[in-house]
């Protein structure tokens, strides 16, 4: 195969998976907004699991699909990183419209919870860190907007992706 067509192919792959993931995101996002559940904090452990697996077969179909069934590291690294980007991207653009468009209020919701856990640890963090720096985090989660509600998730599902990347196109290697 030639390179120029391995590239389309793997831009390919990892935009289709990328898109559908994200939806999927979005879904999850959506479900729980319907159960009344705050789905910037309840969807965080869904997220692994949706992230690993729009990875790996993402990943796996590359290979096996357009690759005859081998695989580069560097080539699972492409597709799985363009995979997660896609989905990390198409969740923070939502949760971008939800919080600032759709229902502000997800956002005052998100900072109610926040800073109640900040008052249940209260005197454990302060044992661990002082008044202060207390005091400035409380601050902080108050002044908290869509805009970095949406840059967290980005960023936490990138993260994450990264990891599960690096395991997944190790595994997946011929």
């Amino acid at each position: 195969m030639s390179y120029m067509v391995m590239k389309n192919k793997l831009l390919a792959v990892s935009l289709k998976y990328g898109i559908i993931g994200g939806m999927v995101s979005v879904l999850f996002f959506l479900i729980l907004y319907a159960l009344d559940q705050n789905p910037l904090v309840s969807v965080k452990v869904l997220d692994i699991f949706l992230l690993a697996i729009f990875i790996f077969f993402s990943i796996k179909e590359f290979r096996d699909g357009y690759n005859t069934r081998g695989l580069h590291y560097w080539q699972g690294m492409s597709v799985g990183v363009l995979t997660y980007l896609g989905i990390a991207m198409v969740s923070a653009f939502f949760i971008l419209l939800m919080t600032t468009l759709v229902d502000p209020e997800l956002t005052a919701n998100y900072i109610t919870t926040r800073i109640d856990l900040l008052d249940t640890n209260k005197q454990s963090l302060i044992e661990t860190i002082d008044s202060n720096t207390y005091q400035e985090a409380v601050a902080g989660v108050k002044g908290t907007s869509g805009l970095d509600l949406a840059l967290d998730d980005y960023l936490k599902k990138s993260i994450i992706g990264l990891f599960l990347t690096i395991i997944i196109a190790v595994v997946l290697r011929k």
